[in-house]
């Protein structure tokens, strides 16, 4: 069995937060929050160099469910799924990231280190958590909203 690396994203309108992981190790960490331009539109060029640099066998979005429902975020966020798939043509799972951005922040908060954390910071541990998730569980690797 090779192993397979993984990029997740925590999508959304102002910045991306983005994580790696892979299938040895079976761990996320969060490496980058990607600024968006402020027209809204993504910032297709930097998320192109983590992409080159890292390589991915594929890709873990973070797709909002609240109570089994679909949001605003979550149209955002299968927007973005497919968008990679077309620029990158490699595969594109989800995981439920429902409140990831809130238990990044008490983690954030509850580290000394992090006391005043910024904002990317926790874009980049919710990606992390996202990521973790999916590698942590199969039922999850296949949500019904493909």
């Amino acid at each position: 069995m090779s192993i397979q690396t993984y990029l997740g994203f925590d999508v959304g309108t102002k910045k991306t937060g983005i994580s790696l992981g892979n299938t040895l190790t079976n761990t996320a960490q969060g490496i980058d929050c990607i600024m968006h331009h402020k027209d809204g539109k993504t910032n297709w060029i930097a998320i192109d160099e983590v992409i080159s640099q890292y390589q991915p066998t594929g890709f873990v979005v973070g797709l909002p469910i609240n109570q089994g429902e679909m949001q605003e975020m979550s149209y955002i966020a299968k927007s973005f799924a497919k968008k990679l798939i077309q620029r990158y043509n490699k595969p594109v799972h989800y995981a439920d990231e429902y409140l990831s951005s809130s238990e990044a922040k008490n983690q954030l908060k509850w580290d000394y280190r992090h006391k005043n954390a910024s904002r990317g910071e926790v874009d980049k541990l919710a990606a992390a958590l996202i990521l973790q998730t999916w590698l942590n569980d199969a039922d999850l690797n296949q949500l019904p909203y493909d």
